[in-house]
């Protein structure tokens, strides 16, 4: 019995987290979810009149299950890559910009800002600090200035922080940057030791970022994803890792 109705459980299972993260997310990649659940019921009421010995049939289900193979590989290799690192010294903190809504820094970004006075805290380092983030649809001002403000609330001296205000994706992010840091080091990027704070989920691809622009030495120390946001913020970000790693957007 279990057996045979797997897909329609499987699929109730796809919408009720929808439901939820339906109230919580903006991103459209939430109806990715609903998409899903509502493929397994129409799968269940028409799997009787399926030709499983079709050629094509069993190629789809080979397809199927090898990108199923690929994804718990990667989201494993995501889920325990490191994330807080407090024992490599840096020379240099990168905050990764989030969403500002207007002029008011989003929650996802409050965490990451968060996280790195926290590092500060528990380190009792002294780096200069890049706020890196420019300015989206929706902002009222740079991610950059909205970040810069919050540490400056948090008692951060302003002569440690340093803005990159024109990013507009990661790698933009540790692009401008790295030009930023070695104008005011001297130094070329991969004899300095960087420290990135970001959320946990985007971690690995920040790491494959940032050796491919010519960081040598990037070790990180993350927030953490929202509970009830964590499966759609890793499904994402493991789309968004495999097109970087083939199109290296």
């Amino acid at each position: 019995m279990l057996k045979r109705n797997i897909d329609l459980i499987v699929g109730s299972l796809f919408i009720f987290y929808f439901i939820i993260i339906n109230f919580m997310s903006l991103l459209m990649f939430k109806y990715l979810f609903l998409i899903l659940g509502l493929l397994c019921f129409i799968y269940h009421f028409i799997k009787k009149y399926l030709n499983k010995k079709c050629t094509l049939y069993k190629i789809v289900k080979g397809v199927i299950c090898c990108v199923l193979i690929i994804f718990i590989l990667v989201e494993s290799i995501m889920v325990l890559y490191p994330k807080h690192d407090l024992d490599t010294k840096c020379d240099y903190i990168i905050v990764l910009g989030a969403l500002v809504n207007k002029n008011k820094i989003s929650q996802s970004l409050k965490e990451r800002l968060d996280s790195c006075v926290e590092y500060l805290y528990l380190t009792h380092d002294n780096p200069k600090i890049i706020v890196s983030g420019g300015q989206g649809r929706g902002e009222n001002i740079s991610e950059a200035s909205a970040m810069k403000s919050y540490l400056l609330s948090k008692g951060i001296d302003e002569k440690n922080i340093i803005m990159e205000d024109k990013s507009r994706t990661t790698k933009e992010n540790f692009c401008f940057s790295k030009k930023i840091i070695e104008g005011d080091s001297h130094k070329k990027i991969e004899n300095l030791n960087v420290k990135v704070i970001t959320t946990d989920f985007h971690t690995l691809r920040s790491k494959i970022i940032s050796k491919r622009v010519g960081y040598a030495n990037t070790t990180f120390y993350t927030s953490s994803s929202n509970g009830a946001l964590f499966i759609l913020n890793y499904t994402r970000e493991f789309f968004a890792l495999i097109c970087n790693i083939i199109f290296n957007c």
